[in-house]
């Protein structure tokens, strides 16, 4: 279903060239999505998103709302992301995460914040961002960890509660486009090279 109306909607869904939107997904009004979009089955993604290019959402994620994607951006099966979140460039969600942005939920009437992930971050299976969270560009948080403060630029962080240690020189480059950007699908028997003539 895209589109879907509710109330106090103002403008339709956009969406760019060369989706695919897989059965089972339901996509509000009030959103905004870039070229070359790919989502799983089962997607639920509400009112007043922006996602940019190049983006991939796989099956049974929820994106709550009110929230901002940049560009070639891959969110694994499972992941949750509540209303305020912000996800940078180049970015990796490993499945099953969760993201928070209540840090005292019902017990109090101040405005929720989500996360805010920094660009060419990659985050691992299973792991919980807590409310008002900031990570930094190009951090590795390893899977099952329970992130529940600010992690400063190029660090590795691991556990419950994540630690912070140096990042390992063979993957402090940033992650690779080349596993970022194409449009494919292990299903899809397809091949995309045209992201190395685009500019993200």
């Amino acid at each position: 279903m895209l589109g879907y109306r509710y109330p106090g909607d103002s403008a339709p869904l956009v969406i760019g060239d060369h989706a695919i939107i897989r059965s089972g997904t339901i996509i509000y009004a009030n959103t905004t999505i870039g070229n070359r979009f790919q989502c799983g089955h089962q997607v639920l993604i509400r009112g007043e998103v922006t996602i940019g290019d190049r983006c991939v959402v796989h099956h049974k994620c929820t994106l709550e709302g009110r929230l901002r994607i940049g560009n070639g951006v891959k969110i694994m099966a499972h992941v949750y992301l509540p209303s305020t979140t912000e996800i940078g460039h180049m970015v990796f969600i490993g499945p099953g995460t969760t993201f928070l942005n209540d840090k005292y939920p019902m017990r109090r009437a101040a405005p929720v914040c989500g996360p805010r992930i920094g660009d060419h971050v990659s985050i691992g299976g299973g792991v919980t961002i807590c409310p008002e969270v900031s990570v930094g560009r190009n951090c590795i948080i390893g899977a099952g960890s329970v992130v529940t403060k600010n992690i400063p630029p190029d660090t590795l962080a691991y556990g419950s509660p994540a630690r912070h240690y140096p990042l390992p020189d063979e993957v402090a480059n940033g992650n690779l486009p080349e596993l970022l950007l194409p449009q494919t699908d292990l299903f899809g028997a397809r091949e995309d090279d045209s992201w190395k003539e685009e500019s993200l």
